[in-house]
């Protein structure tokens, strides 16, 4: 009873003040954020003892400031909000087919992954052995744009994450929350981008990860993309175990010498073969050419280059295994 009366009086002093207002309104937005989610009964009991801390806390106390933006993230991550995983198998070789010419062994493989995912589904299987999809291939073959396409395929959100020169763990696994400036690491705010626990995720350039005396970023991947045990990846920020299974992980690479071992282990490698001469032809006709008319601001009525000139530009001006210098030399015509 005295503690009720103290803090009412305590409340008409802030309110005199002026500070009342803005610390509370901040944790009646929590609690009502927290009432629209639908938490695991683990987070949910920290989230609850967490805010019990924040009421208490004075405006001006600087340990406020942590708590707030850690409540921000926790209750912005996906816990249980998922797009519906209906895809027909038919309609994502449709999607595969319109948006790559060639690449047949590439298309089969991710096909055959995505009707065992479906077949498990149905199956209500629940043991998670997903495979971590890992593309490898000379630049330019189209290894980021094909993760794009399955995302459209299987109607998820898409996430790009790019690993390319990352020599900080902290990175990965964000910071602990006693630093300053500490924030989540990146795969959860890519999962908070994606706001889906199911989204297709793509880990660019896996091959490019540095290491130095800040720790290594790939050892920190090993969690992330090992199916046993990434339902609890836990993050250094967050420090609550965040289940990552439901995501779908691709990670691209030039090469496989540099990725250690221990994360090659976990990969199913699919290589990515350089575009013959025709390939490169109908790739040119059937992608590019739309693609440069619309840099370059032309009608397709103002350009004609014959095919034999098409061919004679592959053959002579770019011997490469993508499609980026082809599409470099249409646009310089143009």
């Amino acid at each position: 009873m005295r503690e009720t009366v103290l803090r009412e009086r305590m409340k008409t002093i802030q309110k005199e003040l002026g500070e009342e207002e803005e610390g509370d309104s901040e944790v009646d937005d929590f609690k009502k954020k927290l009432a629209e989610k639908k938490l695991p009964e683990y987070a949910e009991k920290r989230v609850k003892k967490e805010l019990a801390k924040l009421t208490k806390l004075h405006i001006h106390n600087p340990e406020r400031g942590y708590l707030t933006s850690w409540m921000d993230t926790v209750l912005e991550l996906p816990w249980s909000e998922r797009t519906p995983n209906d895809v027909k198998i038919a309609d994502a070789n449709k999607i595969l087919n319109r948006e790559h010419f060639g690449l047949e062994e590439v298309k089969d493989r991710i096909l055959e992954h995505l009707a065992v995912m479906q077949l498990r589904k149905s199956r209500q299987k629940t043991a998670e052995v997903p495979t971590i999809l890992c593309f490898v291939g000379p630049p330019g073959v189209g290894k980021t744009s094909i993760g794009k396409s399955i995302a459209h395929a299987l109607n998820r959100k898409f996430v790009k994450m790019s690993l390319g020169g990352i020599r900080d763990e902290a990175e990965i696994r964000g910071h602990r929350r006693t630093y300053v400036g500490a924030m989540a690491g990146r795969i959860l705010q890519g999962m908070k981008n994606a706001g889906t626990v199911n989204p297709v995720f793509m880990l660019d350039e896996l091959d490019k990860v540095g290491a130095d005396f800040r720790g290594d970023p790939s050892a920190a991947l090993l969690e992330a993309l090992d199916p046993e045990q990434n339902n609890v990846f836990e993050d250094h920020y967050v420090d609550m175990p965040y289940d990552l299974s439901e995501v779908m992980f691709i990670t691209t690479a030039n090469m496989l010498d540099t990725i250690p071992p221990a994360l090659r282990d976990r990969l199913e490698i699919i290589r990515f073969p350089g575009y013959t001469l025709e390939e490169k032809y109908h790739i040119a006709r059937g992608h590019l050419w739309n693609k440069s008319l619309a840099a370059n601001g032309l009608e397709d009525s103002q350009v004609i280059m014959s095919p034999a000139l098409i061919r004679h530009i592959i053959a002579g001006y770019t011997r490469e295994a993508g499609v980026r210098d082809l599409e470099r030399e249409i646009n310089k015509i143009f």
